[in-house]
C-alpha cells in the first residue's frame, strides 16, 4: 500500500507540473544569434543502453567542447525528464521523474551525421524540481493531511478513497558555467555536464575519447561502470596504427577515422579492419588523395564510378563519403564471390569483368590480406587485444 500511494503521490506532482514539450508548442522561440555545433560520432550509452546518435532526428552534439543533448519527448522519456517552458518569463523547468523508455523506439536512419546548426537562447534560467522523498515518506506514513483526493483500486479490486498531500519539492536554479542553452526547430538542447552532481540532478557522467560519452541518471549507479575497457583498448589500438603509418592525422583525426570505419562496416556488415586495410594500401589514410589513373580519396575512387552512384568528385574526396561508399561497394563485391575475399578485392581494384572472366591478377588482393593480418598482428603484440 505505501509503495502505491508513493508513486500516486508522484503522479499528482506530475499531472500538477501542466507540462508542455517544446516539440508540440505552436509559439515559436524567439532566438539569437546562430552557432554550429559538430555531430556526436561516437558511441552514446545511457543506463548501459547504446543510443544510435543517427537515428536521432535531433542528434547529440558538441559545441565549446561540451556535449549537447536534446529535450525532445523520447529523450526526455530515457533520461528521466519532463520539461516545460514560460517563453514569456524565459524558463525552463525541469522535473525529474524515473525513466520510462531505454532506448529509441524508431532505429531508422535520421540524418547524415553533418554538423548540427542551431541558435543561442539567450536569458534563459534552468531550474531542477526533484520531490523530497523525506516529505513525500511522511505524507504516506501519516496519510491525513489533504490537498487533493485519488481513487486507488487495490490489487483485491475494491476501490480505496485515499488522500495524499502534494510533497514538497526541491528546486534549484542549474548553473550552466556560461554555456548558453541552444535551440533547433524549437527543441531545446542543454549541456550535458550541468545535469550532473548536486548543481544538477545528481547524473554522472564519464567520457573516454575512445569509446564516447556514459550517461547514468541514478546517483547510485556511476557512469564509469559502462564503460567497455576492451573496446576502448581496441579502438587506441585502431587509432594509433592509423597513425604510425600518417603522422599527419593527429590523434583526435585518427579518432573520427576510425569511428567512420565502423560505423561504416556496422551499415554494411563488413569488417572496419578490411575497410582500414584497403584504406591503407590505397591511400595510407589519406582523405585528399589522388592517384596518376584517377582515382580518389582515402577508399581510392574512380571518379566515373563514383558518378554512377551520383557521387562528384569533391564529394569522393570527403573522408565519410569515400569510406562509406568505399565499405558499400566491398561488401557487395565480397558477398557476389560468397565471401571469397580474394576475388572480392580483386573486383574492387580490377572490376568484376576480370575476376568474372578469370583474367584478373590476385597481387592487391594478397596485399590487403596481408594489411589485414598486420592490423591484427599490430593489436594483439601490443596489447590492445581485438574488442573483446
Amino acid at each position: 500500500r505505501k509503495r502505491g500511494k508513493i508513486d500516486m503521490a508522484k503522479k499528482l506532482v506530475s499531472v500538477w507540473l501542466s507540462l508542455t514539450i517544446l516539440l508540440f508548442s505552436s509559439i515559436s522561440i524567439y532566438a539569437d544569434e546562430n552557432v554550429q555545433g559538430d555531430f556526436f560520432i561516437k558511441n552514446i550509452v545511457i543506463n548501459g543502453e547504446t543510443i544510435d546518435n543517427n537515428h536521432l532526428q535531433f542528434p547529440f552534439f558538441l559545441y565549446k567542447d561540451t556535449t549537447y543533448f536534446p529535450l525532445t519527448p523520447e529523450m526526455s522519456e530515457i533520461l528521466g525528464l519532463k520539461a516545460e517552458m514560460d517563453l514569456e518569463s524565459r524558463t525552463l523547468k525541469l522535473l525529474k521523474k524515473e525513466p520510462s523508455l531505454s532506448n529509441i523506439s524508431d532505429c531508422r536512419k535520421k540524418n547524415e551525421r553533418e554538423d548540427v546548426l542551431t541558435q543561442v537562447f539567450s536569458d534563459v534560467k534552468v531550474y531542477a524540481y526533484e520531490i523530497d522523498r523525506h516529505s513525500l515518506e511522511e505524507i504516506v506514513e501519516d496519510g491525513e493531511s489533504a490537498d487533493t483526493t485519488e481513487d486507488i483500486q487495490n490489487p483485491e479490486g475494491t476501490i480505496d478513497d485515499v488522500v495524499i498531500a502534494f510533497p514538497e519539492l526541491i528546486v534549484k536554479e542549474i548553473d550552466l558555467t556560461e554555456l548558453p542553452v541552444l535551440t533547433k526547430e524549437n527543441i531545446i538542447y542543454l549541456p550535458l555536464r550541468a545535469m550532473t552532481g548536486e548543481g544538477g540532478f545528481g547524473w554522472s557522467v564519464y567520457y573516454d575519447p575512445f569509446t564516447g560519452i556514459y550517461v547514468s541518471t541514478n546517483a547510485d549507479v556511476p557512469a564509469e561502470s559502462y564503460w567497455n575497457e576492451a573496446e576502448s583498448k581496441y579502438n587506441r589500438g585502431l587509432v594509433n596504427y592509423i597513425r604510425s603509418y600518417n603522422a599527419s592525422h593527429t590523434e583526435n583525426k585518427a579518432q573520427e577515422l576510425v569511428f567512420l570505419f565502423k560505423n561504416a562496416a556496422k551499415t554494411y556488415g563488413i569488417d572496419e579492419k578490411i575497410l582500414m586495410a584497403v584504406a591503407h594500401r590505397e591511400s595510407t589514410f589519406n582523405p585528399r588523395s589522388g592517384a596518376n589513373g584517377g582515382a580518389v580519396g582515402i577508399m581510392q575512387v574512380m571518379p566515373s564510378t563514383g558518378a554512377r552512384y551520383g557521387l562528384s568528385v569533391e564529394q569522393l574526396l570527403d573522408a565519410e563519403t569515400s569510406i562509406n561508399f568505399g565499405a558499400m561497394y566491398l561488401s557487395e563485391r565480397i558477398t557476389a564471390y560468397g565471401g571469397d575475399l580474394t576475388k572480392g578485392f580483386s573486383a574492387y581494384n580490377q572490376g568484376s569483368v576480370k575476376v568474372n572472366r578469370g583474367t584478373y591478377s590476385t597481387r592487391y588482393a594478397n596485399r590487403v590480406i596481408s594489411t589485414i593480418d598486420n592490423i591484427n598482428s599490430y593489436l594483439t603484440s601490443n596489447g590492445y587485444g581485438l574488442g573483446y
